[in-house]
């Protein structure tokens, strides 16, 4: 009885903690766009097909490449429609808002300067999965980059830039690829996870097949 007692109490204790831990965060959905050299992948598929073919070949084991967050919506601002999501990235619009996903290279120092302290590697896992899913895409009038793109769902959590020490600033900014300092930038840093999509429909952007033209 005594042995019940103590797990259920543990259960609460848990879920206690987990739903401050959501309290303290705030929802955001948009865009986790990965962009890649187009000639690189191009060389890829090329490899490729030597090999199908039984000939000789040689396949890159890593490629040049970006990421960034296009956000939709934070809390309960929305900040643009889906379809528009892609046409502010086109245009390259840049606000005080910068929206970003923690991952294996980084992690650790986001931890040690206390910026996150969750757990994250199962979302890492989520994304790397999901970008395996999603086709590659072109952006119209952009004949040098291909993108995979996954729509999420989720928690972050937010910071402004002056509550972040100051030696740690610009390397936050160089991280976001961000060349210039931003004294009123609110970070917003992607720690959960709870729904995705690899495939998007959006009207500048649509799917890459190799040797089309």
């Amino acid at each position: 009885m005594k042995k019940i007692i103590i797990i259920a109490f543990l259960c609460f204790l848990h879920n206690c903690v987990y739903s401050q831990d959501i309290d303290s965060l705030i929802t955001i959905k948009g865009y986790y766009v990965v962009a890649l050299q187009k000639q690189e992948i191009e060389s890829s598929f090329e490899q490729q097909i030597l090999k199908a073919e039984g000939k000789s070949y040689s396949i890159p084991i890593d490629y040049k490449q970006y990421s960034f967050f296009i956000p939709v919506q934070v809390g309960n601002k929305n900040i643009c429609d889906k379809n528009l999501a892609i046409e502010k990235f086109l245009k390259n619009e840049q606000n005080d808002s910068i929206c970003v996903i923690p991952n294996v290279q980084n992690i650790g120092t986001l931890k040690a300067v206390n910026i996150i302290q969750a757990n994250i590697s199962k979302e890492t896992c989520i994304l790397s999965n999901a970008l395996l899913l999603s086709p590659y895409y072109e952006i119209c009038g952009n004949d040098n980059l291909l993108f995979r793109c996954t729509y999420i769902e989720g928690y972050a959590r937010n910071k402004h830039i002056k509550d972040i020490e100051k030696e740690w600033q610009n390397y936050l900014l160089n991280i976001c690829f961000i060349d210039k300092k931003m004294e009123n930038a609110t970070f917003f840093f992607i720690v959960k996870i709870n729904n995705y999509t690899p495939y998007i429909e959006a009207p500048k952007l649509k799917k890459w097949l190799p040797y089309s033209n």
